[in-house]
Parts: structure tokens; C-alpha cells; sequence
């Protein structure tokens, strides 16, 4: 499927799971006008839902053209958005594989900020949340990647970024998220 531009106020906010997105998104939510929704519930309101418990994603690309589809049926273009989501996911193996450029020029975002934090404290709420036990090497691995990739993703598209600890830097995301929205 040919993935068509998306021509709304979208800030993506990426990171991986358990760093604090959806807490972070909701925070900006109550300064600003924007409005939050996560990859995960906009793919799961197609009713096309791909993930293991494990968080692992059985068919990403497949995945990811639900995401577009949904955001085409879900998101209006009077609004300003805040889209949490991944630059990596985990496959069926257990592997990071990294999201197409593709998805992303798609959903062309304004500006991306991706989130980071300690593994270990990532490890605590995941097994608190999920009650899944990561392996904290392996948390670490994953989320190099993501902050690796999403620089790329942002150098693609050519728009502004930033990497932030959404629970030290909560000031300077909402300062660098009101300027888009």
C-alpha cells in the first residue's frame, strides 16, 4: 500500500516502552491545545491489532498502515496533535527492527521529541505496569536504538528535535511542543 502524506499539526513523541510517554502527553495536554493519542490505541480502533504480549509485533509494516489509515479516519486537520509512539519496535523474534522512513514521511510530523530515561527505572515500571520482567541490558540496547533512529527519522524529514528525560526536562518538552502546536 502506497502510504500518502498527512498534512496535520502532528508532534510525534517517541521512545520506548515504559519511559513515560502517554504520562508526558498527558501533562503537555493540560498546558496546551492539543489533543493525545497513541499509535497502539489508534491501530487497535482499526480493530487491527499485532502485538504479542510480550510487546512484540507479529507484522510491523502491516502494523504501521493501519496506523496511517487510522490516522486519516480518527485525526481532523482543526486540531493539534500529540501521536506517542515507537521509531522501533520489537518483531516476533524479539529483535528491534526499526519502523519504515516511509511511515513517518507519511505522518509528517512538525517536530519529533524522543524520551529516555535510566533502564532501571524503565525495568520498574514495566514490571509494575505489565508485570512482564525485561532484561535491563536489553531495555538499554532497545532504547540506544530508538534515540539512534530517531535522529534519523528527524534528519530525513528535515524538522526540529528533541531527546529529553520527560520526568527531569517536563519545562523544556512543553517549550519546545508549544512552538509547533
Amino acid at each position: 500500500m502506497g502510504l500518502t502524506k498527512i498534512k496535520k499539526k502532528i508532534v510525534f513523541i517517541g521512545g520506548i516502552h515504559g519511559v513515560g510517554k502517554s504520562t508526558l502527553c498527558n501533562s503537555i495536554c493540560a498546558h496546551l491545545n492539543a489533543e493525545h493519542h497513541s499509535a497502539s490505541e489508534l491501530i487497535s480502533r482499526i480493530g487491527e491489532t499485532n502485538y504479542l504480549s510480550t510487546k512484540r509485533v507479529t507484522n510491523i509494516g502491516k502494523n504501521q498502515d493501519v496506523l496511517i489509515t487510522a490516522i486519516n479516519k480518527y485525526l481532523g486537520f482543526e486540531k493539534a496533535y500529540l501521536l506517542d509512539g515507537h521509531f522501533c519496535l520489537l518483531n516476533q523474534n524479539g529483535d528491534v527492527a526499526e519502523i519504515p522512513f516511509s511511515t513517518f514521511e507519511a505522518i509528517s510530523p512538525v517536530a519529533i521529541v524522543v524520551l529516555f530515561d535510566d533502564p532501571s527505572k524503565i525495568y520498574t515500571r514495566l514490571k509494575e505496569r505489565d508485570k512482564e520482567r525485561y532484561i535491563i541490558s536489553s531495555l538499554s540496547a532497545f532504547q540506544e536504538n530508538e534515540i539512534n533512529y530517531s535522529k534519523s527519522v528527524a534528519s530525513h524529514l528535515n524538522i526540529p528535535y528533541l531527546k529529553a528525560n520527560p520526568f527531569v526536562d517536563s519545562e523544556a518538552i512543553l517549550k519546545f511542543v508549544a512552538k509547533f502546536l
